[in-house]
């Protein structure tokens, strides 16, 4: 880690890595818990495999909406999920890169543990990423997975 250029936050979320992995896999899934609430996140790509694209239009409260598309560089089954706006689906660039993200699950006594780690290009990208709220934006979204996951785990 590049203390300069990435940020990294993790939580232990209380389910078993499968139940974690499922809420990443469907995008009906993901969209319950991908950004903070009250914003209305929709899937427009989810090809959840090594190579496929990544697409979601976040409706921020005020009607201003927010695209992004990217790519999963790298998906291993209940383990790690990299994805990054650097390109798109089939190894495609794109046009502004923002960031390449690295969520590793382990298994953790109360459930898994989950990390994120936020790799950008540029010191002035990972000070607009925390301006933007980065922690709160972020540790927001992780109880929401975990509040999610556990109507997954029943």
């Amino acid at each position: 880690m590049d203390k300069e250029l990435d940020i990294e936050i993790s939580r232990v979320i209380k389910a078993p890595r499968d139940i974690v992995w499922q809420a990443w896999r469907d995008p009906a899934n993901l969209v319950q818990w991908w950004a903070p609430k009250p914003v209305v996140t929709e899937s427009i790509k989810h090809e959840f495999y090594t190579g496929g694209g990544f697409g979601t239009l976040m409706r921020m409260e005020d009607g201003s909406e927010f695209a992004s598309e990217g790519c999963f560089l790298q998906v291993v089954e209940n383990e790690k999920i990299i994805f990054s706006d650097a390109l798109s689906s089939g190894w495609r660039p794109n046009a502004s890169p923002f960031m390449t993200a690295i969520i590793t699950l382990e298994d953790h006594p109360e459930g898994t543990a989950y990390s994120a780690q936020v790799l950008h290009n540029s010191v002035e990208a990972r000070q607009r990423h925390l301006d933007m709220g980065f922690f709160d934006g972020w540790g927001t979204v992780f109880e929401q997975l975990d509040s999610f996951v556990q109507q997954l785990k029943n």
